[in-house]
């Protein structure tokens, strides 16, 4: 049987996600009620990946207790600890490059998309390439690596995070890479190197094959509040395409009205639902309450007459009766927000906040 290998970087903090990450590391920040890492992982395993080594640095033990051996994905999971973060991407991968006979995939464990890794595989087979990088088209591109392609889909130049004027390309690294064990030989053992800022302009100074892989699919790293409700709306409009979750039905539901999707155990009073909502287990809703484009983590409790828009609920979090919390805002977990409060748009709660009666926490 074919061994097929992969490295999933699962060592960032997520510090732009705060105060979703106190408790948990990005990658187990609940997308549709299974950590974000997950669909990374059942990607992999689609693509024919029966060996994953996870590189895991803050709050590890959260993601090493969910995923244990990988078994329960059918892939054999193993995790690389230490220094990951003071090594960059590239040097903390190349720790586990001597575990690599033969071309291996590179992801990041908090992208969500639906590219064919397969058809990436084959592509960076066929080119003879040393590396290949997946290129997502973006609006956007000063927040990431850009690149510009040949005809070939060699590439020509790399920049990591351009100024506007710098911007020479909207062609984005989108996290998600094949390479050759070879190509770590150009990293320096125990040194901070980086895929983008580091190996890639060596790769090019050095004219070595390096490839984009342009793809069209639906991507989104989910850096920010707003681009995971982005992602979640996504997965309601179908664009975003979910395993085990089938969204035919759904995207009526937002066209009329409300689209909910609930977790274990919720109990509802009949909320009034606009946009979506996405609820985890044991939520509780009471009467009256309004809900528009929002995710409330599990274990937390909205009474009545509350008004959430756009905003993300962390865990186990009581909201108490006629609050309102406007567009943008993040509730920490763990928080109480007492009856009759406001909270301002684009407001981040820290965890364990308590809210007295009536309070108006207004943004900067």
């Amino acid at each position: 049987m074919l061994v097929m290998k992969a490295v999933i970087l699962a060592g960032g903090r997520g510090t732009r996600l705060l105060p979703l990450t106190v408790y948990r590391p990005k990658p187990m920040i609940p997308f549709f009620n299974r950590p974000l890492m997950e669909y990374a992982v059942q990607n992999l395993v689609k693509a024919g990946v029966n060996e994953i080594y996870v590189l895991v640095g803050y709050l590890k033990e959260r993601i090493i207790d969910y995923f244990g051996d990988g078994s329960s994905w059918g892939v054999r999971m193993r995790y690389s600890n230490g220094d990951n973060i003071k090594l960059g991407t590239a040097g903390a991968t190349k720790k586990v490059v001597k575990n690599m006979a033969e071309t291996f995939f590179v992801v990041s464990s908090d992208v969500l998309t639906n590219l064919d890794l397969k058809a990436l595989y084959e592509y960076h087979r066929r080119k003879k390439a040393l590396a290949t990088i997946a290129l997502s088209r973006v609006e956007d591109p000063t927040q990431y690596g850009i690149a510009v392609i040949n005809d070939d889909g060699r590439i020509l130049r790399f920049k990591e995070k351009p100024k506007p004027e710098e911007a020479f390309s909207n062609l984005v690294n989108a996290g998600i890479y094949v390479f050759e064990p070879e190509a770590f030989d150009l990293v320096p053992k125990g040194k901070n190197f980086d895929f983008s800022k580091d190996l890639f302009p060596r790769m090019l100074e050095n004219d070595l094959a390096l490839y984009g892989f342009p793809f069209n699919e639906y991507w989104n790293d989910v850096g920010r509040p707003s681009s995971y409700l982005q992602a979640t709306e996504d997965v309601f409009h179908g664009r975003l395409l979910l395993p085990e979750l089938r969204t035919e039905g759904l995207k009526g539901n937002l066209e009329h009205g409300g689209a909910l999707v609930t977790g274990r155990r919720c109990v509802l009073r009949r909320p009034g639902i606009r946009g979506f909502a996405v609820l985890g287990d044991d939520v509780e809703i009471g009467r009256n309450v309004k809900i528009e484009r929002s995710v409330i983590f599990s274990g937390a409790v909205i009474e009545d007459g509350a008004e959430i828009r756009e905003a993300i609920i962390g865990e186990n979090v009581r909201i108490g009766k006629g609050v309102v919390i406007q567009p943008g805002s993040v509730i920490g977990d763990n928080t109480l927000i007492e009856d009759f409060s406001k909270i301002g748009s684009n407001v981040k709660i820290w965890v364990e906040s308590r809210i007295g009666k009536e309070s108006i926490i207004l943004p900067d």
